[in-house]
């Protein structure tokens, strides 16, 4: 049985996929309190473009029962959809090493901040939406296994202070 959070993260993933077409973007996400903003792009959003040709099945029901991916020059909004699809799935994963998704922030639509706790510290794993060079592979199961490992450290940012630690991903993930 799937968790509230991975429910919600996956509903949310179906209407940001939708929104999306019509031209709306995530702008923020929260998982306390079941929460999301929406901003409109004054346009029609691009088409899908998906990495292995989009679900033999139109719609929500295809992107539930078939795998998808989006390319990597798929449309944003795209790439949102995708990363709040494979989050619901290692939501949990997550919680078990003490790492805790707490939202999503995208004040731009190029890329956006993941947001989490690894224990008592919280902090901004920031992913690239557009301009990718590879799909975005997996990233709740990259964000557990570099946590887990240490390994966020060496992509930490210099940010003002009193700010989260930002975790750069853009190059990365």
């Amino acid at each position: 049985m799937a968790s509230p959070d991975s429910t919600f993260l996956t509903r949310a993933s179906e209407s940001v996929f939708d929104l999306g077409l019509d031209g709306f973007r995530l702008g923020a996400l929260t998982l306390q309190g079941r929460r999301l903003a929406v901003i409109d792009t004054g346009a029609a959003g691009d088409p899908p473009c998906y990495a292995d040709g989009p679900p033999p099945v139109p719609g929500r029901e295809g992107r539930r029962e078939h795998d998808w991916q989006p390319a990597a020059d798929a449309p944003a909004w795209m790439q949102m959809a995708w990363l709040l699809e494979d989050l619901a799935t290692w939501v949990h994963p997550l919680a078990e090493e003490h790492i805790t998704l707490t939202g999503i922030e995208a004040p731009e639509s190029q890329w956006c901040d993941v947001l989490l706790r690894d224990g008592d510290t919280a902090y901004r794993v920031r992913i690239l939406l557009t301009g990718r060079d590879e799909p975005l592979d997996f990233p709740g199961m990259y964000l557990r296994d570099m946590f887990t490992e240490g390994r966020h450290r060496d992509h930490l940012m210099a940010e003002e202070p009193g700010d989260l630690p930002v975790v750069d991903l853009r190059s990365v993930l």
